[in-house]
């Protein structure tokens, strides 16, 4: 096994891997925490040991054969990574970021079912309502996903290097508390009839304008009872009987059990169900390989069919 001597050192090829990643000398220095100095040295050592050129001096990035030997050897590091950590018993971190609405009302109570199905994942729940911004040029020892509803109307694409995965796709439609719709004036009879009502509004009111585009109702301008920021505050919002909030399931799952907020329906014209947007799970391109990443994939996905055949047999389609 003579060859396994010509293997460079791992101190180089991290310093390459990151350099590809990254797609410069600073940032890959940055991503691992030395000086620009040292990637250089380790990248110029490197291509003397391997007697080829690894980058394109004269317009950057890599070369034909730098490309094939980056992605020949990443898995092979990668895979050296996780027999390390497993042979140290090591449990892989995940953190997963979602906003507040889904996090307390569907993702808390299934913690459990994860964690028996995967006791080797160490997965970390941590609610943030700003969009995440993924950097897929750092590096990091603890994988990071999350999960984001993202409207149709929100034309933003996913950034370069970030996986994304539609998990859901749940239609939205208008709840109030039972004490809410006893003091409405007037009777519901079909969709129009909720623009006299106390409509609880979030940023702006695209979302109303959409849904009610969906019922065949055409308007210019929705006006609210209350302007609030997000989806978390309009349910709030409407669990103290100040309004009526458009949501969906994965929002407001035991409000509905409870009674706290009950779906608002019409007497004359039933509403139409409407979906505005879907979940996505995104993560870098490194991260999205993982294995744990992988698990916790699996697992979502069989959790919201569960959810979806559930909802089905109950008669909420």
């Amino acid at each position: 096994m003579e060859w396994r001597y010509h293997i460079p050192p791992l101190a180089a090829l991290n310093a390459f891997v990151a350099y590809a990643r990254t797609g410069g000398i600073r940032r890959a220095a940055a991503a691992l925490g030395v000086d620009h100095a040292v990637v250089s040295r380790h990248l110029r050592d490197l291509e003397n040991t391997l007697g080829v050129a690894l980058r394109n001096r004269s317009e950057g990035g890599l070369t034909p054969e730098g490309h094939d030997y980056h992605a020949r050897i990443t898995p092979l590091l990668d895979g050296l990574a996780r027999a390390t950590a497993d042979i140290r018993g090591q449990m892989p971190q995940v953190t997963l970021t979602c906003s507040h609405g889904i996090a307390y009302h569907w993702l808390l109570p299934r913690l459990a079912s994860f964690r028996q199905t995967y006791p080797g994942v160490d997965l970390m729940l941590r609610p943030v309502d700003s969009d995440c911004r993924f950097d897929p040029d750092r590096i990091d020892t603890v994988l990071h996903a999350d999960i984001r509803y993202i409207n149709d109307h929100n034309t933003a694409s996913i950034a370069p290097r970030v996986r994304a995965l539609p998990v859901a796709r749940p239609p939205v439609f208008p709840v109030a508390s039972p004490a809410c719709l006893h003091r409405l004036a007037h009777p519901l009879r079909r969709a129009a009839d909720l623009l006299h009502a106390p409509l609880l509004i979030e940023d702006n009111d695209t979302e109303w304008r959409l849904w009610f585009a969906g019922q065949s109702v055409e308007v210019t301008h929705v006006t609210g009872c209350s302007r609030l920021w997000q989806a978390h505050l309009a349910l709030a919002a409407a669990r103290a009987g100040e309004g009526i909030a458009l949501a969906n399931a994965y929002l407001l799952e035991d409000d509905l059990q409870t009674g706290r907020l009950v779906r608002v329906t019409t007497t004359d014209i039933p509403l139409r169900d409407v979906s505005l947007g879907a979940y996505v799970l995104r993560a870098t391109e490194q991260a999205w390989q993982a294995r744990p990443m992988g698990m916790l994939r699996t697992w979502l996905e069989a959790q919201l069919h569960a959810d979806t055949t559930g909802m089905v047999t109950s008669g909420h389609h």
